[in-house]
Formats: C-alpha cells, sequence, structure tokens
C-alpha cells in the first residue's frame, strides 16, 4: 500500500517535470556527457548555447558533440573525427532511428529546469524616433507601447505571445541593458535577455520642411502665396527570429504637406505609417 501511495505521489511530478523540458534542446557529447540548454547558434566548428534560466552563453566545439536532440524534435548529429555536421544521408540510420519524433530522449536523461526562450513570444523592443535628426525620448516611449498594444490586439488569432511594455522594460534592466546599450548589443543577447524568440525592432525619423510664403512682385496685384509645410516620415521597421536570424522586414516613407501649423497639422502622424508596417508583422509567412 505504501508503495502505490509513493507511486502515485512521485508520478505527477515526473510528467510536470518531463513537460517543463520541452522547450530546451539536448546536447549529447562524445565522453558520455548531457548538457540541457537553448541553442542560439550554430557554426561549423562551434555550437553557442545558453543554460536554462540564464542569459550567458557558453560554447562547445562541434568535434566534442555526437548529436543534438532540438525542442522541436529534430536531431543533428555530427562527425567527432571533423568536427562538422553530418548531413542527413551521412547520419547513422541507427541515431535517426534512436530518437522518437514525440519522445526524443529518454525521460531518465533529461536534466529538469525551465526553458531559457519561449518560442512563440514577441516582444517590441524600445523603439527609437528622431525629430529632424534630434532624439526625442517621450515619443520613442509612445511609439514603442503604440506598437505593442496594437500587436496585442491583433493577434488574437495566433499562438504568439505579444509581451507587455513595462516587463519588457523591467527585463533590459535586469540584463543591464540601458537604452543607450540597445542599438550596439547583438540580437541574439537581446533575445537571451528578454527571453523571447521574435524581436520587433522599429526606427521612426520625421523630417519637417516649411517654406516661406512668395511675396507678390512690384508689378504683380496677385495676393502674396501661403506657405506650405510637409511633414515626411521615415519608418523602418526588422523582425528577427530564432537565433537573431532575420525574419521580415519593411520601409516605409510617409510625406504629407500642409497649408497650416506643421506641428499642430502632423501631432503623432506616425501613426498612419506605423500601423500600415504592422499589419503586415503577424500576417508573414516567416513567422
Amino acid at each position: 500500500m505504501k508503495k502505490l501511495i509513493l507511486l502515485l505521489f512521485f508520478l505527477p511530478l515526473a510528467f510536470v517535470a518531463f513537460a517543463q523540458s520541452g522547450n530546451n534542446d539536448i546536447l549529447f557529447t562524445t565522453s558520455g556527457e548531457i548538457i540541457q540548454g537553448k541553442v542560439v547558434k550554430v557554426t561549423s566548428s562551434t555550437i553557442s548555447f545558453s543554460y536554462p534560466g540564464e542569459s550567458l552563453v557558453n560554447e562547445v566545439s562541434t568535434a566534442d558533440l555526437q548529436k543534438i536532440v532540438f525542442s522541436s524534435g529534430r536531431t543533428q548529429s555530427f562527425s567527432a573525427a571533423s568536427g562538422t555536421a553530418a548531413t542527413p544521408a551521412e547520419a547513422p540510420k541507427e541515431i535517426i532511428a534512436s530518437a522518437p519524433e514525440n519522445n526524443p530522449i529518454p525521460r531518465e536523461e533529461i536534466f529538469l529546469g525551465p526553458g531559457s526562450i519561449d518560442n512563440n513570444k514577441l516582444v517590441v523592443v524600445p523603439s527609437s524616433f528622431n525629430k529632424n535628426g534630434t532624439f526625442d525620448k517621450d515619443t520613442s516611449s509612445k511609439i514603442t507601447q503604440f506598437a505593442t498594444n496594437y500587436l496585442t490586439q491583433t493577434n488574437q488569432s495566433l499562438p504568439i505571445e505579444v509581451q507587455d511594455m513595462p516587463k519588457t522594460i523591467s527585463m533590459l534592466v535586469d540584463a543591464g541593458i540601458g537604452f543607450q546599450q540597445l542599438a550596439t548589443s547583438p540580437v541574439d543577447k537581446l533575445q537571451g535577455a528578454l527571453k523571447a524568440e521574435y524581436l520587433v525592432i522599429i526606427e521612426v525619423n520625421e523630417t519637417q520642411n516649411q517654406s516661406k510664403p512668395k511675396s507678390s512682385g512690384f508689378y504683380d496685384d496677385a495676393p502674396a502665396q501661403t506657405s506650405e509645410s510637409s511633414l515626411r516620415y521615415d519608418i523602418e521597421l526588422v523582425v528577427y527570429g530564432g537565433q537573431g536570424k532575420e525574419k521580415y522586414s519593411s520601409k516605409l516613407a510617409d510625406e504629407r504637406s500642409f497649408q497650416s501649423d506643421v506641428a499642430s497639422a502632423g501631432q503623432e502622424g506616425w501613426k498612419t505609417g506605423l500601423k500600415y508596417v504592422l499589419d503586415q508583422v503577424l500576417t508573414s509567412a516567416n513567422l
């Protein structure tokens, strides 16, 4: 009876622990060590990965790896002699056969821990707004919040979670990444800090042009022409996916003319163009 109670107690724990490991990749080394983490970069000679719950990127030589079983169920095998990844045709049949599609590795071989990156999470990175070449902090914040809210509202039919802006700011602060470091931080580092597969980076530049009114000539009885102003918005949006790879990009130039005060006419005029490029993000075939 006691054995039955213990079995019923540990069985749910084992099931929950196994479910938590589904977002992690498993690296099998030639020495027999099993490493669980999230692969962020693959080259011909090295594999970069992060341990569960950590943003620090580690490297291991492909010569020291036997294979990687990704969280998707795909297996990538390596040649211990050359240190290069084996093609599907070169991979030993027994290795491929040992990785069932729904259960790639036995439960007892899994190191239990939380996944480092959520494969279905999208984050709008704090945006940049420049007005006539000068950075505008308040409008930059408005654009980030607007894009986050807009993508959240239009994301009702897709299994993608759009992270709210306060949480994004908090995670960047915890990782020691300020706004000044955003432009120079590698995309894969940002993905690790924000624990998200998809990053949306937006830059908006506003240019104001105002022509002077033309006065009438000495012999010209026609009234002087009124001044005409114009606003131009150059919007660039890039979506990055797994391993920091660019998945989608869009550039838009939106220019309008006004026969009135350009400041009042162009208040938050970036919204129209930004809506247009945001509408294409979630409908992109690459997401």
